[in-house]
């Protein structure tokens, strides 16, 4: 129901839009011109094409099917030497018309024929993409007169997805390829392989499926809470894809013009791997798989055999036999060597090669692989770890970890693909996460990623063209269907589509949020679960330490929304205040706001609590100082009266690695209380645990400290699920300073990927009322 008021919401702010309205594309074209009149599709117009080779037979077949949905009728093909009249002739250019390259197209709308021309296929096709947005956003069957010249910013406009975490069956991997062609996308990054589940059949290694691609069914736990398997018979989760599925995925994705980029990790991410073949890693020890989340990733190939270096290569023989990608992923990422450090073979290794230490151990791995990829006509790409030890220019960088990798990577002259955890890691929250289903962590909205420029600053003009692109990744840890990576994808992979395709300086939110209402419309007809969270309204919260007291702003996403708001607790509605200007609570209250329209919701209300009491605004002396990456709102962090959410980089949570926090809060005189509340937060794959326990001492002179309660905390450490807990002693006192002493968990349990480190303990308010 939100949905489609959403789309109420949208088409009423989009009435005076004038030729934004007329167009909507998305992406925004190089150049468009508005003309006169409108051409009208009926039942006989036709599609006039030329066909010679099965390239260009495939392209009519798609793109009357393409047309023939969008505009509701049944059209057909002739050869372009039929009546122009009413029909819409299609052409590839001869010359080669080099403004639009090979992927552009122009399309000339006149009101009595269609012109669409182009240097190839692919650009045909974007063309047919761009009539079909046209007629989904008009009346179906007419179009507006305008003459169009489009191509793309990037060659590299790729979207990411992990089948190994979670498995995604072959009619969800089509539709996939459907929502990257539909966007003007061209890459399928399709990551087969990790630690929790080998996902490709291998015929000359039967066991990498039959063994790697199942694991112990812990689907009822959350990812980080899952527990090894303890026998052989347990249940089991997981799937493949056969030889046979690869290779029609790829004729499909082919005939869209989308590349399908293979995957195959190594050295690390491979336990699923080494489950079928243990005697590839430097201990020959069986690990089942895991079923869930394992860090650091230590049990490796090893790469002091040669027989793993044969291994791998006929494992990449038959993956190229599959797909003809220039490119082939490596991974390369997130591999800790103890194992190779203990290894002898891997030690000889590195004396033969004079390898100086286990980074350039990788080095030589992965420059080996390449070497073979190499011979075979293919390139290697990997993660930006690939770069640590040495690697040869040859080689293209994926940047994950920032932009510096890729900064470095350009510099040093290789080709980069920009995927940095800041916009383009999907599996982030990309609302509120109370309003969210579970993700990884994080938060990047879609004006977020709209936001983003692939092309950093720090490259001169001759550095920047080795930026070819950048991609959205998608990890699916949370994300157990292909239901919940929609949502997760959509409408933000629409708004990465925009970044990568259109020139810079078209870039503008405003036009972006108003084009979207007729992608929303998209969506909705195609059946897609996407994401309205650009609609929720958050509360943005500054401490008036002077008068004690909360101003709060709101804000949303949505283009000019109407927000109407709630102090009291009750549900906002149509006849709740309508917010204007940023607003002062002076007491506990919680704050609900929506974007309403026409009297109805458009988004769920999206609850935010102040908590306004004893301490608020007062002077907190800290024994420990708390991490530099986790400061919270700076001095009264402690006592502004603003709760953290589970997201512990949201910027209301103190960080203490390994340390307690010992915190003496000054009242300013004495006052009389009977409760000392102190929020915390348990995020088990973070190292986040909630602490032993809480102690609360009073004082009249700041000197001399009286206990008067403790609590400790009963959820177990195993519990991986993301929660907040409110620790509180319960006391009548009466007293001018405080002491709050929060015992760290100490040490990362035993199981735990940390076992043995500091544990993080992470606070946001200490409430005394």
């Amino acid at each position: 129901m939100i949905k489609k008021q959403l789309l109420v919401l949208l088409l009423s702010l989009l009435g005076t839009v004038g030729f934004a309205q007329e167009t909507n594309i998305i992406p925004q074209p190089v150049k468009s011109t508005k003309k006169e009149g409108t051409f009208n599709f009926n039942s006989q117009t036709q599609l006039l094409f030329q066909a010679t080779n099965e390239a260009e037979k495939d392209f009519a077949e798609l793109a009357i099917e393409i047309l023939s949905e969008g505009s509701g009728l049944s059209l057909s093909q002739a050869n372009s030497s039929s009546e122009i009249k009413g029909n819409i002739l299609v052409q590839i250019n001869n010359p080669f018309d080099a403004e639009i390259g090979t992927e552009g197209y122009k399309l000339n709308i006149e009101s009595d024929r269609v012109f669409l021309n182009a240097n190839t296929t692919a650009g045909l096709f974007y063309g047919i993409q761009t009539l079909w947005q046209l007629l989904t956003a008009e009346d179906e069957s007419t179009l507006h007169c305008l003459e169009i010249t489009d191509y793309p910013r990037f060659g590299w406009r790729g979207l990411h997805l992990d089948v190994s975490r979670h498995f995604m069956p072959t009619e969800f991997i089509y539709k996939y390829i459907d929502y990257i062609a539909m966007h003007k996308m061209n890459v399928f990054h399709w990551h087969l392989v990790d630690d929790q589940g080998w996902r490709i059949e291998i015929k000359k290694y039967p066991k990498l499926t039959e063994v790697g691609a199942f694991r112990a069914d812990r689907e009822d736990l959350a990812w980080d809470s899952r527990k090894a398997p303890v026998k052989a018979s347990e249940p089991q989760y997981g799937g493949f894809y056969t030889q046979d599925e690869v290779k029609a995925i790829v004729a499909y994705a082919q005939k869209k013009h989308v590349t399908v980029i293979p995957e195959i990790e190594m050295p690390a991410h491979v336990m699923s791997a080494l489950a079928a073949y243990p005697e590839y890693s430097c201990t020959g020890e069986y690990i089942p798989v895991p079923s869930g989340g394992i860090w650091p990733i230590t049990h490796i190939f090893c790469a002091g055999k040669d027989e793993t270096f044969n291994f791998l290569e006929d494992v990449l023989s038959e993956v190229m036999e599959l797909f003809p990608s220039t490119y082939i992923h490596i991974g390369g990422d997130e591999a800790t060597k103890t194992e190779w450090e203990e290894c002898g073979l891997c030690q000889n290794r590195m004396k033969k090669e004079n390898l100086k230490d286990e980074h350039e151990l990788q080095a030589y791995f992965i420059k080996r692989i390449e070497k073979f990829l190499n011979k075979k006509g293919r390139h290697l790409i990997g993660w930006d770890e690939i770069l640590e030890g040495g690697l040869n220019p040859s080689a293209t960088i994926m940047s994950w970890r920032g932009s510096k990798p890729g900064i470095d990577a350009a510099k040093l002259g290789h080709n980069v693909v920009m995927s940095p955890t800041s916009h383009c890691y999907f599996d982030y929250y990309q609302g509120n996460p109370t309003l969210e289903p579970t993700a990884f962590g994080g938060s990047i909205t879609l004006k977020k990623v709209y936001s983003y420029e692939p092309v950093p600053e720090e490259l001169s003009a001759e550095e920047a063209k080795h930026i070819i692109g950048a991609q959205a990744n998608i990890w699916t840890e949370h994300m157990p269907d292909g239901e919940h990576v929609e949502y997760m994808i959509m409408p933000r992979m629409t708004a990465l589509s925009e970044v990568l395709w259109s020139p810079k300086e078209a870039k503008d939110w405003g036009n972006f949020s108003k084009r979207m209402q007729a992608q929303y419309q998209r969506f909705e007809n195609l059946g897609i679960n996407y994401a309205t969270s650009a609609f929720q309204v958050a509360a943005k919260p500054e401490l008036n330490a002077k008068n004690k007291s909360i101003r709060v702003s709101l804000s949303t996403e949505a283009w000019q929304p109407e927000i109407r708001y709630t102090t009291n607790g009750t549900e906002p509605g149509t006849n709740s205040t309508l917010y204007t200007i940023p607003f002062e609570i002076n007491k506990t209250t919680s704050v609900k706001a929506v974007v309403v329209d026409g009297g109805e919701k458009m988004s769920k209300a999206l609850t935010t609590d102040f908590f306004i009491h004893k301490a608020i605004a007062c002077p907190v002396e800290m024994e420990y100082p708390n991490s530099k990456s986790y400061e919270s709102t700076g001095e009264f962090a402690l006592v502004d009266g603003i709760k953290g959410s589970k997201d512990h980089g949201d910027g209301n949570w103190k960080g203490f690695n390994g340390d307690d926090l010992v915190a003496t809060v000054d009242l300013g005189e004495t006052k009389s209380f009977s409760s000392i509340k102190v929020g915390v937060l348990q995020n088990v794959g973070g190292w986040i645990f909630y602490p032993s326990e809480m102690l609360v001492e009073v004082s009249t002179d700041g000197k001399t400290f009286k206990r008067i309660g403790s609590v400790k905390n009963n959820v177990s450490p195993n519990n991986g699920e993301r929660q907040i807990q409110d620790l509180a002693v319960k006391k009548k006192a009466k007293a001018q300073y405080v002491k709050v002493t929060i015992k760290n968990f100490g040490l990362c349990p035993k199981g735990h990927a940390g076992e043995g480190k500091p544990a993080w303990l992470f606070v946001d308010e200490i409430a005394i009322e």
